[in-house]
């Protein structure tokens, strides 16, 4: 904002010396050089010094090294995920880790027999007509009967549920 303060304040002074130098000669005469251009060279090289005063110097440019991506096991982590299911409370086990292989239930069952997901889940939470939509009864308690307790009972659970989930056919 200062340059261009500078650039107007220093435009109108320009104005007036060119209408003072003009008024001073007769009218057919013309200023010499001199007297017209020396002021607007000044003009140039002051709004010039003012710019490269404000202007600044380029940092050197630095890489930051950024990860890539999680680098773990895959094995490890649902390995640690199963784990962690084992030895959670009996809301988060029900709440997350049942509710997914529910709905990783629900989404085959849908695929296989042509419903829509949302008729699959209510028939499902049915406990007179979910264990019929199945047809495999073990599946239906392992997903809707009791939590069972105890970490290694709840890890055994899964992996029945992931092997009863796959193998199931409608």
């Amino acid at each position: 904002m200062n340059t261009v303060r500078l650039l107007f304040s220093s435009g109108v002074a320009y104005i007036l010396l060119l209408v003072l130098v003009r008024g001073a000669y007769p009218s057919e005469a013309t200023p010499p050089l001199y007297l017209t251009g020396i002021p607007l060279v000044a003009i140039i090289v002051v709004i010039a010094r003012d710019l490269a005063r404000k202007s600044t110097i380029p940092t050197a440019e630095r890489t930051v090294a950024t990860a890539t991506g999680f680098h773990a096991n895959p094995v490890q982590v649902f390995s640690d995920q199963f784990r962690l299911a084992g030895r959670a409370s009996g809301s988060y086990f029900e709440n997350v880790v049942r509710a997914r292989l529910r709905e990783l239930l629900i989404t085959k069952v849908a695929l296989e027999t042509g419903l829509e997901n949302e008729t699959v889940r209510r028939v499902l939470s049915d406990p007179k007509r979910g264990p019929g939509l199945l047809e495999n009864e073990p599946l239906y308690r392992i997903l809707y009967g009791p939590i069972p307790s105890g970490e290694r009972a709840r890890i055994t659970m899964i992996g029945e549920a992931i092997d009863l989930i796959g193998a199931w056919e409608g």
